[in-house]
């Protein structure tokens, strides 16, 4: 019986190993999909700016609160022990910093809140919006990212 209980707990134990880091694997994929977004959001502001697309209202305003939306909560998407388990571009630091980390998010999702309503308002508008949301951008990237190498 002793054998039978041992053979179950060493299985148990694998099993929850591998779901843990299962867990760390699916919240690093939740945070790059959210990266994507938020890539993706800017990239049809830059066309805009850039004269690639015509300027949208709906489209440019919608961009802008994609990013204050995927900025919000962002930080649950670190949980200790993240950093491992599929590459991932998060730097140390957002675990040795996750007070600086969680104000750089917030400093998104106030940035982007205050510029959607001017980003839908005409190309100028998007200009602008592109200016304050690429500054916030780089900061977090440059303090909480890993760089390319």
């Amino acid at each position: 019986m002793k054998v039978f209980a041992g053979i179950v707990g060493a299985a148990l134990a694998v099993v929850v190993a591998g779901g843990v880091a299962f867990a760390q694997v699916d919240v690093i994929k939740q945070r790059q999909e959210a990266m994507k977004a938020v890539g993706g959001a800017m990239g049809a502001l830059v066309k805009m700016v850039k004269g690639e697309e015509a300027y949208d209202s709906a489209k440019a305003k919608a961009a802008v609160e994609t990013m204050a939306a995927k900025a919000k909560g962002f930080d649950a998407l670190f949980p200790a022990g993240s950093d491992k388990g599929a590459e991932n571009a998060a730097a140390p630091k957002i675990w040795t910093d996750m007070a600086g980390f969680k104000a750089a998010l917030a400093k998104l999702e106030q940035v982007a809140g205050a510029q959607a309503a001017v980003a839908g308002k005409d190309l100028d508008g998007v200009k602008a919006a592109v200016g304050a949301l690429s500054g916030t951008c780089k900061g977090c990237h440059d303090d909480f990212r890993l760089k390319k190498s």
